[in-house]
């Protein structure tokens, strides 16, 4: 994950410094803001259970995001997200629900291509992390708490998530754009002391629209 992370960085690095116009002049730094809300899907790449079934269930994602392009083309993309998101995993004859809440900041390097008049698609990758606030797990109307300090010492799922996302949308003159995202966790969020040998990788798929200030 630390690679991962490092080649990222490194890669934003150099689109910054390449962002420099002809001549060595400054780059034009353009700044765009907005508001943004998805409908967020969520369930689990696994291994080492067998037979178990994650499915993908509906949440809510309002967040905020700003652009920073350095030239026509590119720029980057943080946002700040909050998530409220929730999955059914089945596994023999059990199935329990997740619900989460938590704190996401994605970081995409991006680029867009105009289409027509003010018009453009856009599209970023780049990394993320979660911070998870809440989380607890229903099943057989009991209420399991996740981040809750067991005898161990430690709660039975991480308190944060990282990972790579993807996003691609339309953005339409008049500032509205509709956008699709991508997300996956890069390592088992259970602690060595709970999975017994289950790995989890939370994944997330999100529609949804935004508007901004700001035309570039």
């Amino acid at each position: 994950m630390k690679k991962i992370l490092t080649i990222c960085i490194g890669f934003l690095i150099a689109v910054i410094a390449n962002a420099q116009r002809p001549g060595g002049s400054k780059p034009e730094i353009l700044l765009e803001g907005g508001v943004k809300a998805d409908a967020t899907f969520l369930n689990f790449q696994k291994s080492g259970a067998p037979g178990a079934v994650s499915t993908f269930t509906p949440g809510f994602t309002p967040g905020g995001f700003m652009n920073i392009w350095f030239n026509d083309w590119i720029g980057i993309r943080p946002e700040l997200n909050l998530n409220f998101k929730q999955t059914v995993l089945q596994w023999t004859d059990n199935s329990g629900r997740l619900r989460s809440f938590g704190v996401e900041i994605p970081i995409y390097v991006t680029g867009h291509i105009k289409t027509f008049g003010e018009d453009h698609v856009f599209i970023g990758i780049g990394p993320y992390t979660e911070f998870i606030c809440y989380a607890k797990w229903s099943i057989d109307s009991r209420k399991v708490d996740l981040l809750e300090i067991h005898t161990s010492g430690e709660p039975m799922v991480q308190d944060t998530q990282s990972g790579l996302g993807a996003i691609v949308g339309y953005e339409f003159g008049m500032g509205i754009s509709i956008d699709f995202s991508y997300k996956i966790c890069c390592y088992n969020i259970l602690q060595p002391n709970t999975s017994q040998g289950v790995s989890l990788y939370p994944q997330t798929i999100s529609v949804g629209l935004a508007y901004k200030w700001g035309k570039k």
